[in-house]
């Protein structure tokens, strides 16, 4: 408000000084002057003070690995780093103090983003580099991240692997996410695949044998119709099969046939079948 009657004000002196004596007008000029540049100050700092407001509440902590070091006790707290990301886990205690399952991604300065994905705890597998890790593998790190993020208090970003020194993300943190999107893509299509061919229901017993079995549920997905067993081999020129639940009346089943097999023994139209030894194809 303040500016809006400063400027309005200047505004009519302005007017008036094209409309008034030469005596008047260097008057004016001064005036204007003189507050023109009082306003421009006043406004320079109290833009610049908000500015620095609001960096400051926007901010992000940033830490080296000799920071991070510190937060390895009860006393200063107990953070851990996943992707360079920084959470503060102390009311995790017993997982991750002294002597529990998950200290290992505590202390020491380090980012043991493969660790999570692998179990591996040696120092050969506490490390950031999770380039070996498949597309799926990566869904399963952002499932970690997701974790924390809902439950632990996030303090900031570790400068490294993932950020540099401004706090950007670096080209390692690009090219997790473009494997993540891939691994997205993926599931998207496993997914598909579990609609167009539900998985069976199996059950094991030692004086029967595997029994195999569909229903309108099986699988967990829920469709109107039943279907029959069927060994499906998803990747060509494998010798890998999963039982899938067909629907034998469908364009589906015509246009896999070549990547489903049926179990011997095993009625054409059955909706169960028991294998009392691996199957191989007929």
């Amino acid at each position: 408000m303040l500016s809006q009657y400063l400027w309005i004000s200047l505004l009519f002196a302005v007017i008036y000084m094209f409309y008034s004596s030469d005596h008047h007008r260097q008057i004016l000029i001064k005036f204007l002057k003189e507050n023109v540049d009082a306003a421009q100050t006043f406004f320079m700092e109290f833009n610049g003070e908000a500015i620095r407001k609001t960096e400051f509440d926007s901010s992000e902590s940033l830490f080296t690995t000799d920071d991070l070091k510190r937060y390895n006790n009860l006393n200063d707290g107990l953070y851990l780093s996943v992707l360079g990301q920084i959470y503060d886990v102390t009311k995790g205690e017993k997982h991750y103090g002294k002597g529990a399952a998950y200290n290992a991604f505590v202390g020491n300065g380090r980012d043991a983003s493969l660790a999570f994905v692998t179990g591996d705890f040696t120092e050969e597998g506490l490390i950031d580099d999770i380039s070996s890790l498949s597309a799926q593998q990566t869904k399963d790190l952002y499932g970690w991240i997701q974790f924390y993020k809902d439950n632990y208090v996030y303090k900031g970003k570790l400068i490294g692997r993932y950020y540099d020194e401004d706090g950007n993300p670096t080209s390692e943190f690009y090219k997790y996410h473009e494997k993540l999107k891939i691994g997205e893509q993926e599931k998207s299509k496993e997914e598909e695949k579990k609609r167009m061919f539900p998985p069976c229901n199996i059950e094991w017993k030692i004086d029967v044998g595997t029994r195999v079995w569909c229903t309108k549920k099986s699988g967990g997905i829920e469709r109107n119709w039943v279907g029959v067993p069927r060994m499906f081999y998803e990747n060509p020129g494998s010798s890998n099969y999963r039982c899938a639940c067909v629907n034998i009346q469908s364009k589906l089943y015509n246009e896999n046939k070549g990547s489903l097999r049926e179990y011997a023994g095993c009625a054409k139209g059955s909706t169960h079948c028991t294998i009392k030894q691996t199957e191989d194809t007929v």
